[in-house]
């Protein structure tokens, strides 16, 4: 029994530092890696999946669609269920198809709009951890995995997301990211059937 309980004690270190933060060496290792990861990047698609908590509401809402970037910063959101709905990141330009109805907004004359793209294009393509000019970042080992807590700078952007927290595998790709409000509610949105540098239509990109 005693056996047991060492080996308990050993195992249980082990976790807790396989899910603690990283040393500076190890972050500035990961950035690194994610970063040379990215200059490959060219093209990425995935299908997702996206789920709202709220403490006001019972259940979590989920949505289904897919995702498409093309280097260096056109991004499209599409989803599919339970409604469809676009959004359009492109030319700094954010268009977003509702109902059949198209809206465009001006990314270059609005400064909270253009740091939004920028957060979430750079979400995608893992660039978001070189803004640590708007973003202060911290680095956490999660199993094989590493997350990175990410808090912004801009008052405006702050007002809309208290904590962002990216999910990357052991790849150094976007697995998910968590979106948390001030309220505390949050949006998590996880990715699969991951592609890098496939073919992507033209049609996908047109407004």
């Amino acid at each position: 029994m005693r056996i047991i309980k060492i080996c308990i004690f050993f195992f249980s270190l082990n976790m807790l530092a396989q899910n603690g933060p990283l040393s500076n060496s190890e972050k500035q290792n990961f950035k690194a890696n994610v970063l040379e990861k990215s200059k490959d990047i060219n093209s990425f698609s995935a299908d997702f999946s996206q789920t709202k908590q709220m403490k006001m509401m019972n259940g979590s809402p989920e949505s289904h669609g897919k995702v498409y970037y093309k280097s260096p910063n056109t991004l499209k959101w599409e989803y599919s269920k339970p409604y469809d709905y676009q959004l359009l990141f492109k030319d700094s330009k954010l268009f977003i198809m509702e109902d059949g109805q198209l809206s465009e907004v001006d990314l270059s004359s609005n400064k909270l709009f253009d740091k939004m793209g920028e957060l979430v294009a750079g979400s995608v393509n893992g660039k978001i951890l070189m803004a640590d000019k708007d973003f202060d970042i911290t680095y956490h080992q999660a199993g094989e995995n590493v997350k990175a807590l990410i808090i912004p700078k801009d008052p405006g952007l702050k007002g809309m997301f208290e904590e962002i927290w990216i999910n990357f595998n052991s790849k150094y790709l976007i697995r998910s990211v968590r979106l948390i409000d001030p309220s505390g509610d949050y949006t998590e949105i996880s990715m699969k059937n991951i592609k890098i540098n496939q073919p992507i239509p033209p049609s996908v990109f047109q407004n």
